[in-house]
């Protein structure tokens, strides 16, 4: 018994990859009005059954889809800055080039964190995700520059990141795309309301 348990584990995994994919699939095909687990089942060539054993209605599966894009999301906080920043502005337009390069690169990212749909548990999951990645973006510029005092009864870096996360989905909801334009002023806002709490001039850390 205690030998054929893992056996059965890997196969579970490897059926919720499927299923996964075959969600991604079929979002960056039609979006989410493509979506039924019927066509999931279909894309991931697996029983609709084996679909319903792990995710009992569509939303489940996109529960799941997106906290596979949140580790993906969170993959673009650790990599290393631009060599050398010359200001805090420059690092931020840096961070924030990359999650739009993201979302650009990965329409089922667009679709289901940007598009307008009512899944309340992903907007809620979004929301508790960005706490998570404010606090990861703040330690990215405290790792260059010496930040000031800031306030603790507000994230500004979460806010910062959503406002400019609302702007690109506004954008994409009416264009249909991740735009040069709403892309550029995603990144001004994001700049601009920081510039709230961050002087222009900031001191390195020290060997940096």
């Amino acid at each position: 018994m205690s030998r054929s348990a893992p056996k059965r584990r890997a196969s579970s995994q490897e059926r919720i990859d499927r299923i996964l994919e075959a969600t991604t699939a079929l979002l960056d095909q039609g979006g989410l009005s493509a979506l039924s687990i019927y066509a999931i089942a279909e894309q991931a060539a697996i029983p609709p059954s084996s679909v319903y054993h792990f995710f009992p209605q569509v939303s489940d599966v996109l529960a799941a889809l997106a906290e596979r894009l949140f580790l993906e999301l969170d993959g673009i906080l650790q990599t290393p800055p631009v060599s050398h920043p010359s200001s805090w502005m420059a690092l931020v337009a840096d961070i924030e080039q990359r999650f739009q390069d993201y979302y650009r690169g990965n329409p089922a990212a667009r679709e289901l964190l940007l598009g307008g749909h009512d899944l309340a548990a992903i907007r809620q999951a979004d929301q508790q995700h960005d706490q998570l990645l404010g606090r990861r973006f703040q330690q990215c510029l405290a790792e260059v520059f010496v930040l000031p005092p800031l306030p603790n009864d507000v994230d500004i870096f979460a806010l910062a990141m959503q406002a400019a996360d609302k702007l690109l989905a506004v954008g994409y909801q009416q264009s249909g795309e991740v735009s040069d334009p709403i892309c550029r002023e995603a990144t001004r806002l994001m700049t601009a309301y920081l510039g709230v709490y961050l002087p222009p001039v900031l001191a390195r850390v020290e060997g940096r």
